[in-house]
C-alpha cells in the first residue's frame, strides 16, 4: 500500500504546514466569488447609476459615461481581494494559536488529513487512488512508511459553539485541490463529527458559502441539515454574500435523546 492518507490530530511542527493549506482553502473561492458578485443585479444597477449621475449631472459624452463599467468591475475585484485578504490574516492568526485554541481542552480538537506517498511520484496525486484512513486504523495497520514522504493535503477543527447550548462548530475545512474526490474530505467530516458524538454535543454545525457549492453538497449527503441562511456583507451592507448554516443533529432535544450507537451509524453513510 503505496498511497495512503491518514486522518489524524494536530501536533507541533504542522503549524507551517496548515497556514499555507488553509490560506490557499480561504483565497481559493476568490475568483468564484467575484464572477458571482459581479453578476449579480446589484452590480448591474451600480454600473447604470453611476453612468447616468456622470452623464445628466456632469454632462460627459456617454462614451466617457461607459468607462464606469470596467470600473466598477475594478472596484469590485479590489474590494473582494482585500476581504478574502483580511479574512486570511485573520484565519493566519488562528492557525498561529491552535495548541491554545484547539488542543488545550477536551472538547475541541484539530486534525490534518497527512498523504504518504513514494519519494519519487510517477503519476499525478489526482490520478492516484489513496487509502482513507484514520489514526487508529493506521496504527493498528502496522504500514511501513520508512520509504515515504509526508505531505499535509486537509485540515478541519471543532469547538465549542458560544451561541448554542452543547452546540459545537466545524471549521477550517479544506482539502487540496489535487487531492479532492478520494475521500479525504468525507473522512474528516467523520472524525469531527464522531469527537462531538464522544463529547457529548447535541449538534455540530458549519457555515458554508453560496460559492462552496462542493463542500456544501457535501455536508448534506452526510447528513447535516439547512439551519438557516443570511447575507454577509463584502463591500458593507452594499454587496454581500449568502451564506448557509447546516446542522448535524446529534441529540434532537434533551427529552428525546439519540443513541450513539444510531449516530455513528449516520457518519458510516
Amino acid at each position: 500500500m503505496s498511497h495512503i492518507i491518514v486522518i489524524r490530530s494536530y501536533k507541533p511542527g504542522d503549524e507551517i504546514n496548515c497556514k499555507e493549506l488553509i490560506k490557499a482553502g480561504v483565497m481559493s473561492s476568490l475568483n468564484s466569488t467575484y464572477f458571482g458578485i459581479v453578476l449579480k443585479e446589484l452590480t448591474f444597477q451600480m454600473m447604470i447609476l453611476f453612468a447616468a449621475i456622470m452623464f445628466i449631472f456632469f454632462g460627459l459624452p456617454l462614451t466617457v459615461c461607459l468607462l464606469v463599467v470596467p470600473l466598477v468591475i475594478c472596484l469590485v475585484y479590489v474590494a473582494t481581494y482585500i476581504g478574502f485578504t483580511a479574512k486570511a490574516m485573520e484565519v493566519n492568526e488562528e492557525v498561529s494559536n491552535i495548541p491554545r485554541i484547539y488542543m488545550s481542552n477536551a472538547f475541541s480538537c484539530f486534525w490534518v488529513a497527512e498523504a504518504f506517498e513514494p519519494y519519487i511520484m510517477t503519476h499525478h496525486p489526482k490520478t492516484v487512488h489513496y487509502t482513507v484512513m484514520t489514526e487508529q486504523q493506521f496504527r493498528d495497520s502496522n504500514i511501513d512508511i520508512s520509504s515515504q514522504v509526508k505531505r499535509i493535503v486537509g485540515t478541519i477543527a471543532l469547538c465549542k459553539s458560544y451561541r448554542l447550548d452543547k452546540g459545537a462548530w466545524l471549521k477550517r475545512l479544506y482539502v487540496h485541490e489535487q487531492y479532492r474526490r478520494k475521500g479525504v474530505a468525507s473522512c474528516l467530516i467523520n472524525v469531527a463529527v464522531q469527537f462531538a458524538v464522544d463529547q457529548g454535543y447535541s449538534c455540530a454545525n458549519i457555515v458554508a458559502s453560496e460559492y462552496t457549492e462542493g463542500g456544501r453538497e457535501l455536508c448534506l449527503k452526510k447528513g447535516f441539515e439547512l439551519q438557516q441562511m443570511y447575507h454577509k456583507p463584502i463591500m458593507g451592507s452594499l454587496v454581500t454574500i449568502l451564506m448557509y448554516e447546516l446542522s448535524y443533529q446529534i441529540k434532537p432535544g434533551e427529552d428525546d435523546y439519540m443513541p450513539v450507537a444510531y449516530c455513528r451509524s449516520m457518519l458510516n453513510k
